[in-house]
């Protein structure tokens, strides 16, 4: 018997929220403004990959913090299961600025 899978017939908001995406860029919200970020993108503006979009990333402004306290921020993300990839210097061609990439 062959199975098949296609994602493509569900809309984006039911898939997002079947897997959490919902839920989930407001829980990195939460912890980025907990710590004092300021969230600059969730699951609008133009990111490549399918994370943002699923809401299960978002992008925080580093600017208006030294790299020490950025470098500790980044700690207690990862500390937490969440996957941080730093964007300071440079990324992808979506790219628009320093900033942090968080990602569950």
């Amino acid at each position: 018997m062959k199975t098949t899978t296609n994602f493509e017939t569900i809309p984006e908001e039911l898939l997002a929220n079947a897997h959490g995406g919902a839920r989930t860029w407001r829980e990195l919200s939460r912890f980025a403004n907990a710590h004092g970020f300021t969230v600059t993108s969730s699951t609008g503006g133009r990111h490549l990959g399918w994370a943002h979009r699923a809401g299960r990333a978002i992008d925080v402004r580093t600017r208006d913090h030294s790299n020490s306290e950025v470098n500790a921020f980044i700690r207690a993300a990862r500390g937490q299961g969440i996957t941080v990839i730093d964007e300071r210097r440079g990324g992808n061609s979506a790219w628009s600025g320093p900033h942090l990439h968080l990602q569950r």
